[in-house]
């Protein structure tokens, strides 16, 4: 079949959530279909595409994103509060995009359009080919949770506004659309509340098992680990959280133990509360290492929509998991099987020391989780499950596309200019 995929940013390098889904996504859409990419991004975004999907894709389409995204970001909040939009429709909508859907959707027919993000759905695509929405979240939700929980009373009322405004915009989006995937069953169950009319189909975030594998690497006594976009609210919403209410408990009982936070852009309130025993890395190449060597991985998430890719990549590295509710949100999983799931400080603390504590116990916890890991949640596997989506929801809108003999779909060529 022949895609258009229309995207907020491009995915690679993939090195946090959003980005890690598209780029999977895309990566097996590209072996099984004609893919046209329509995103933001600059020249080194393009070379970057090209190095990663340049003989699959023939065709990558990419227009500057909106100043506000990069520099100046405080001013286009501030910006939004003086108009009818949201600030994520703000610094998403452009002219030029829409321009640059148009140009395709006129010189090309696509089977069909797929859309990243409820902010993609806020243009207007005229076209037959079948649109689908690939609700990463539900952001309305999300920016709900966030605007319930952050102690800043002035985030507290911008999420709130934001929930407000982007939940008609995100609504509408999906109303336009000929199915939605979602990323969980709860995300399934809000949207068919709210959206009752419009076909949704469960495409949960994965792992490439591949990457993410166990290792023989000497584990670390007594070491904790989280891995995460740093400058992303519920996860240093999440650590501030840990570090605040639940670190101290178990400080007091293995004052030896280690905490390893990982990832990009980590606020000055976090960076502060580095020592001897938080250690806080910023930016690195690999998170591997830091999860291979811990012995107990944490997610105390408060907050977010979606599921947690942290959650299966830490089952497929082999790491016990200590968990909020939240944070593995949407995962089939079970407390006590494959990981412990704990939502009071003391609690979350006292399931810490116990795993510490007992190798025995860990070990059996790790490898339940491995397992689901490996056999439901690689991304071949989701992959596949996607395509059987494209084939339903084609067939249901489109069944006059074009199939060879044997009932597979022909691939079509596709058009360069």
């Amino acid at each position: 079949m022949k895609i258009l995929h229309v995207m907020p940013y491009t995915p690679v390098p993939p090195t946090f959530g959003g980005a890690l889904r598209i780029y999977h996504l895309l990566k097996h859409m590209a072996e099984h279909h004609n893919v046209t990419i329509a995103a933001y991004g600059n020249q080194k975004d393009y070379r970057l595409l090209n190095e990663h999907f340049g003989k699959q894709v023939n065709n990558i389409h990419l227009i500057p994103p909106h100043p506000w995204i990069q520099h100046n970001r405080r001013v286009g909040q501030s910006y939004a509060l003086l108009t009818k939009q949201s600030f994520s429709r703000l610094i998403t909508y452009t002219h030029e995009m829409q321009l640059l859907i148009n140009r395709l959707l006129e010189k090309n027919e696509y089977d069909i359009v797929q859309l990243e993000f409820a902010v993609m759905g806020a243009f207007q695509y005229e076209t037959d080919a079948v649109t689908i929405l690939d609700a990463h979240n539900v952001e309305y939700d999300n920016f709900r949770r966030i605007g319930a929980s952050v102690p800043s009373f002035l985030r507290r009322m911008y999420y709130r506004r934001e929930y407000k405004t982007f939940f008609s915009e995100e609504i509408k989006a999906c109303k336009k659309s000929d199915a939605i995937f979602a990323t969980s069953s709860r995300d399934k169950s809000i949207l068919d509340n709210d959206v009752p009319e419009i076909p949704k189909y469960v495409i949960p975030n994965g792992v490439d098992t591949s990457y993410f594998t166990p290792a023989d690497a000497s584990i670390e006594p007594f070491s904790l680990v989280f891995t995460g976009m740093m400058g992303y609210v519920p996860n240093y919403d999440g650590m501030l959280y840990f570090l605040n209410e639940i670190f101290p408990l178990v400080l007091k009982k293995i004052p030896g133990v280690k905490l390893y936070i990982v990832g990009s852009q980590p606020p000055k309130n976090l960076l502060k509360r580095a020592s001897h025993n938080i250690i806080i890395t910023g930016y690195v190449e690999d998170v591997r290492p830091y999860m291979q060597k811990a012995s107990v991985y944490v997610v105390p998430l408060r907050m977010g929509g979606g599921t947690r890719l942290k959650v299966v990549e830490a089952m497929a590295v082999n790491k016990p998991i200590v968990t909020t509710s939240i944070g593995c949100e949407g995962i089939d999983v079970q407390d006590g099987e494959s990981l412990l799931v704990r939502d009071k400080p003391s609690s979350f603390a006292d399931a810490i020391v116990e795993l510490l504590n007992d190798k025995q116990k860990r070990e059996r916890l790790a490898a339940c989780g491995y397992e689901i890991a490996r056999t439901r949640y690689d991304w071949s596997i989701i992959s596949r499950r996607m395509e059987e989506c494209y084939e339903e929801i084609v067939h249901r809108n489109k069944p006059h596309v074009m199939r060879n003999t044997n009932g597979n779909t022909v691939k079509r060529q596709i058009t360069v200019y």
